[in-house]
């Protein structure tokens, strides 16, 4: 008998887990509330598909375990994740370490997933509303949906955060965790712009500048970058601005 896998969210990430499933012989089934799948993947590198980037080192992310990012990228590397693309049918290309499928369209990664995802029957509810999981006592869950129950041996959490609600990403997924027993680090913004206090932006807006931006509280100096500083009617944005927003929100918070 098939072991049977629910995969909550219907991202990049739950697609490729339900292919990865699936391939190795599982009854795979993807619950999603959206419309479709995928929706997320189109916005990737604005429009283009950003698959991956060459440079992974550690001082490259931000996160309060330190080990933990290049734990998971150990696990699943740049070679692995190309290798995946390509036997899809997508021909990556090198653009200064950024790597894109050739035809700079997001939707033929897409495409090439929702494939894949056919090809090996792959079962996805649409427009599916959660209304509870339960633990199973012999083992497995029971996920109550608006379209039935669906009855798995091993669930995959992957609803991603509340960082896009229009793409999907509306914070349910937490809830879910915490259904299933998990604790929850409280969300905060990340890889962000920065508003600011003041009509003096306004006057400036446009304006881009190579810089070197620190972020202070309290008198100490929490995060500092350097690159290309844009500064918005709103206030701050840029590459340098995005590397500090996390210790600014936190700061906030």
């Amino acid at each position: 008998m098939k072991k049977r896998v629910g995969i909550i969210g219907g991202g990049a990430s739950g697609l490729v887990a339900a292919i990865g499933a699936a391939r190795n012989g599982a009854e795979v089934t993807v619950i999603e509330h959206m419309d479709r799948v995928g929706k997320k993947i189109l916005s990737t590198g604005n429009g283009r598909g950003n698959l991956t980037n060459y440079k992974m080192e550690e001082d490259c992310y931000r996160c309060g375990r330190k080990d933990f990012p290049m734990q998971v990228i150990r696990g699943f590397d740049v070679k692995e994740t190309l290798d995946l693309f390509m036997g899809l049918g997508i021909v990556p290309k090198d653009r200064n370490g950024y790597v894109y499928p050739n035809s700079d369209q997001a939707a033929s990664v897409l495409d090439v997933l929702r494939t894949e995802l056919e090809r090996l029957k792959v079962r996805i509810l649409l427009s599916c509303q959660i209304e509870k999981i339960e633990k199973k006592k012999n083992g497995g869950f029971l996920v109550h949906t608006d379209q039935g129950k669906v009855e798995t041996d091993a669930l995959i959490l992957a609803a991603g955060s509340k960082a896009a609600p229009s793409t999907g990403s509306d914070g349910s997924g937490y809830e879910y965790a915490r259904q299933l027993g998990h604790s929850v680090i409280k969300p905060l913004p990340a890889l962000v712009q920065l508003r600011c206090q003041g009509n003096l932006y306004k006057q400036m807006a446009g304006i881009r500048t190579e810089a070197e931006v620190r972020l202070q509280a309290d008198g100490i100096t929490l995060a500092s970058d350097r690159g290309e500083l844009q500064i918005t009617d709103y206030g701050l944005s840029g590459i340098p601005i995005f590397q500090v927003s996390r210790y600014a929100a936190r700061a906030l918070d």
